[in-house]
């Protein structure tokens, strides 16, 4: 009776054993997968970037700008005058003996490029009759272009450092004669005695000192 309540005793001892090292074992494992999915979960957010942007760009500026661009410059104000073609005392044109005024002008209305020069009645009022020198250049106030030489013809064009735009003798104290630069053959004029409308142009000096329209001044 004894020997079969020891055996009794010992078969339960070991069932609670191994009941106890279950649990253990249980635990264990269940740690270890908790300490697992912590791994992964650290892994996802370190290791991975974002699926969206934390916040989405802006579609417009988010200010407007600092400044506004700066105009462009504006032509310097420049002392301009008329070219009056010289008259003296004793000239005869068209048969009058008095005093005559006669000035250059450029054909168009804007003086825009590719314009004709011609000779009109000298008048403060009109900004066609306007020019300046610039160095030995001729240009006009209205639109900044140079009177440049073409063979025989005189136009406006954009001013360079072409010698067809130097002139010799350019002066605001004295009468000139309107030279390409280096000659003394040919002349800016319109040929003949003026009349109102005449197209300037290339001619030879002694034609045009014959006729008393060699000369020019400022006026």
């Amino acid at each position: 009776m004894r020997h079969a309540t020891k055996g009794i005793a010992a078969s339960t001892l070991a069932q609670l054993v191994a009941a106890l090292l279950c649990k253990e074992i249980a635990a264990r494992n269940e740690t270890e997968t908790f300490f697992a999915s912590q791994l992964a979960e650290d892994f996802v957010i370190v290791g991975q970037p974002t699926s969206h942007p934390t916040r989405p760009p802006s579609r417009v500026p988010t200010s407007p700008p600092i400044s506004r661009p700066t105009a462009a410059p504006r032509p310097p104000d420049i002392k301009s005058f008329r070219l009056r073609l010289t008259w003296k005392k004793g000239y005869m044109w068209q048969e009058k003996s008095s005093e005559r005024f006669w000035c250059m002008k450029c054909k168009s209305s804007s003086c825009s490029k590719g314009s004709g020069i011609e000779i009109d009645k000298c008048s403060k009022n009109d900004s066609r009759q306007q020019f300046y020198f610039d160095e030995n250049r001729i240009r006009s106030k209205k639109s900044h272009q140079c009177v440049e030489r073409s063979g025989r013809s005189i136009k406006l064009n954009n001013c360079s450092s072409s010698s067809r735009q130097k002139w010799d003798g350019l002066s605001s104290k004295r009468p000139f004669q309107l030279r390409p630069r280096g000659s003394n053959l040919q002349c800016a004029s319109q040929h003949h005695e003026p009349r109102e409308g005449e197209i300037l142009y290339m001619t030879s000096c002694k034609k045009s000192r014959a006729n008393k329209t060699d000369l020019w001044n400022v006026y």
